[in-house]
């Protein structure tokens, strides 16, 4: 309830909508509505370009926040786009909350391809590099009012300062994430050591860490990919130029040139960060552009039609951002929340243990990786390759249950919240199985999917077709090549409904472990569906199949993450290694 009252329009968000159109009334009237009707009038089918050049524009910038991704990912650039112009939507549409509200609705319309925990630290990454882009332009703009008046030379010490000055700040911003320094985490753990609420400064202080670290590790540092993402954000701001020249070509009696295309660009940049807090800039972008159309002897009719169409421009993609959404069967407050839309009763939970604590899992992969550190690298892989495909499935809620010896530490980078992570309880695993189901059919959950965490290529329709097969009368088994089981999937109809005794007198870690289950599913009256068979990587042989599979580009398209860990640990495996064959 609290997220939903946040979310509310604030006393200063009426308040400014209400200053804005009351502009919007003044400047249209100043201008004379007959002389804007006829503007717009005058451009015409000419509107089919300039929306044309909007949604190129959104193109350029998806594909700026796609080179800021580091390494193999699933994404393709129609689905950015589409979450790009979901977010610009959401954005507009929440006025003073735009910025909170649209930038991580992007990554969470595509959570299900890709983790946010790498998304979003990549999309604060192509943000400060088009931030960059708008302050030249701004500040570009300001120059090019003085060369269009030739202005005294006092002006042009201000305007040189000013212009230095945002050059200056924005490229701080860039120095200190090249270099690594932590401003944000350091700020917070001195204002704690100052007395300033330091339970809470030290709560904030680690999310912070982990998002400085995020945005370090991901921001281009070579030439490669830094210098076709400023190129990207420069060419989001020629196009707008372009589309300001088209339609001051069309609806001016005066011939425009390109600078004077330039000079509304930068206003309106300056105008869009100045006014955010306006929903859809409405009133503020006709003034500005209003008063500079006169002062470049357009005349404010003119400089208000500008302003008119381009944002009949934004409302077209509005309109289809919304569109998307719906089409993805996604409500508002589902992608504002998160939440996922479809079956809330369905989840599928990963039994695994932290990559980073206690002894390196997977031990009988010892043998074929030597060094600890790669051991632990190469789970925490799987982990995020395994994690990446199921939440490939729309709908469905997932959890990751650990080891209570391992602990939580490690899961935030393989994109588990701390809200999707439960305890696995009791000493053995048969113990631990069955807490797992108790606790999650206790929460609200009508079916339970349960897989491994050595998965890392698993086929996701495999996933579709437990939650199709399963039900409370019925257990989804997925036999596992070495006799025992990669996956169990259980339903119940009630929420404290005992779970079935799948678990007691069966051979753990043996070629008899799927048999003795299915023994023990007849035993309890339940209907036994069997999956295709796949295989656990849990020891040399299962490794060098799994190396096989990603020998392609099919494959490691797959499993982005493992196939990485598995080239950097072959790369540095001593030559009587057998991992260096």
């Amino acid at each position: 309830m609290q997220a939903d009252r946040s979310r509310s329009p604030s006393f200063g968000g009426v308040i400014a909508a209400v200053v804005g159109l009351a502009l919007f009334v003044y400047f249209l009237r100043r201008a004379g509505v007959s002389d804007v009707v006829d503007g717009i009038q005058r451009l015409g089918m000419a509107f089919v370009v300039v929306v044309a050049l909007g949604g190129l524009r959104f193109v350029i910038r998806s594909a700026a926040w796609m080179r800021c991704l580091d390494g193999p990912h699933r994404l393709t650039l129609s689905e950015v786009f589409q979450a790009v112009i979901v977010g610009d939507a959401l954005g507009n549409l929440t006025g003073p909350l735009g910025v909170i509200v649209g930038e991580p609705a992007k990554g969470i319309f595509l959570r299900h391809r890709e983790p946010l925990r790498r998304m979003l630290p990549a999309l604060a990454v192509e943000s400060l590099f088009y931030t960059l882009s708008a302050v030249f332009v701004i500040a570009g703009g300001l120059v090019a009012v003085f060369l269009l008046f030739q202005t005294s030379g006092q002006l042009w010490i201000t305007t040189a300062a000013a212009v230095a000055a945002m050059v200056a700040l924005v490229g701080s911003v860039h120095w200190v994430i090249w270099n690594h320094k932590p401003v944000g985490s350091s700020t917070l753990r001195w204002l704690g050591r100052m007395g300033v609420a330091p339970h809470a400064m030290e709560q904030v202080e680690a999310k912070v860490v982990r998002i400085e670290d995020h945005i370090h590790a991901l921001y281009p540092r070579d030439r490669a990919r830094l210098v076709p993402v400023a190129l990207l954000e420069f060419s989001f701001h020629a196009l707008a130029i372009l589309e300001i020249y088209l339609i001051l070509s069309v609806i001016s009696d005066q011939s425009p040139t390109f600078l004077h295309a330039f000079v509304f660009e930068s206003t309106n940049r300056f105008i869009s960060f100045a006014f955010r807090f306006v929903p859809l800039r409405i009133g503020v972008d006709e003034a500005g552009t209003g008063m500079f159309a006169d002062l470049l002897a357009f005349g404010t009719a003119t400089g208000v039609t500008l302003a008119i169409i381009r944002k009949g421009r934004i409302l077209v993609w509005i309109a289809v951002g919304v569109v998307v959404l719906v089409r993805r069967g996604l409500s508002l407050k589902q992608i504002l929340g998160g939440a996922p839309s479809g079956s809330a009763g369905a989840v599928i939970v990963i039994m695994a243990r932290s990559p980073v604590a206690g002894d390196p899992p997977k031990t009988r992969l010892a043998r074929a990786v030597e060094d600890a550190d790669d051991h632990r690298r190469l789970y925490g892989a799987f982990l995020r390759d395994t994690v990446a495909a199921c939440r490939e499935l729309e709908g469905i809620e997932l959890r990751l249950a650990y080891t209570p010896d391992g602990g939580t530490g490690g899961f935030e980078d393989v994109d588990v919240a701390d809200d999707e992570l439960i305890p696995q309880r009791g000493g053995d695993l048969a113990t631990r199985e069955a807490s797992v189901f108790t606790d999650l059919f206790a929460a609200g959950f009508s079916k339970v999917v349960m897989v491994g965490s050595d998965l890392p290529t698993f086929p996701v329709d495999y996933l579709r077709t437990a939650i199709d097969l399963v039900d409370s009368e019925a257990v989804v088994l997925g036999p596992a090549e070495d006799g025992g089981y990669y996956l169990m999937a259980l339903g119940t109809d009630t929420a404290d409904a005992a779970v079935p005794d799948l678990f007691s007198d069966v051979r753990w870690s043996t070629s008899a472990a799927l048999d003795d289950t299915t023994v023990a599913a007849e035993r309890a009256g339940l209907r036994v569906e069997l999956l295709p068979p796949w295989y656990d990587v849990d020891d040399e042989v299962g490794l060098a199949r799994l190396r096989e599979e990603l020998s392609d580009d099919r494959g490691r398209a797959r499993a982005p993450s493992t196939a990485q860990a598995l080239d950097d640990i072959k790369s540095r495996a001593s030559p009587t290694s057998p991992y260096a064959s």
